[in-house]
């Protein structure tokens, strides 16, 4: 009788086993919140944030090549402490000629998104200086959010002037 209630339990095991492995794939395909990215969580509400931007040295010419490096997101809920959280981004876009860049995430819809970015010269040796700029997203910057998890878009335009390295 042991024997029997052992291959027993052993068999349903696997089933289950099999089972779940099917259902958890079937779980991890592309949505539809616009970018056909994937959730990183079922069940927790997601939105999409753009940054568009141009870089100009000071006389206003283009400058491509460039390296922009978004290294920290902050989001921010209510007002108390412990409403708050900072995390490593670590993501990096070039301009292109026209001193365009366009980068694009999917994050928590808080009650205030920053975006730290640096811009750095590539050239060998750099003909600029850095600089940086913090991007803020508000709640009421979403746009197109639906009723379900999804919550919408947000969409800000930067424009950063480098300035040439003085010559030593």
């Amino acid at each position: 009788m042991k024997k029997l209630n052992r291959k027993l339990i052993r068999g349903t095991n696997w089933a289950l086993a099999g089972l779940l492995s099917l259902l958890g794939f079937t779980g991890c395909g592309k949505d539809d919140n616009g970018g056909g990215e994937i959730s990183v969580e079922y069940g927790s509400p997601s939105s999409n944030f753009k940054v568009l931007g141009r870089v100009t040295n000071e006389q206003g010419q283009p400058l491509g090549g460039m390296r922009v490096v978004a290294s920290e997101v902050t989001t921010i809920w209510g007002k108390g402490p412990g409403q708050c959280y900072s995390g490593l981004l670590r993501d990096t876009v070039y301009t292109a000629s026209d001193g365009s860049f366009v980068r694009e995430y999917s994050l928590f819809p808080a009650d205030s998104v920053y975006i730290h970015m640096k811009i750095e010269d590539t050239a060998e040796p750099s003909i600029y200086e850095s600089d940086s700029v913090k991007v803020g997203f508000a709640k009421g910057d979403l746009k197109d959010g639906g009723k379900h998890w999804y919550r919408g878009a947000a969409e800000k335009k930067v424009n950063v002037k480098l300035k040439a390295k003085k010559k030593s």
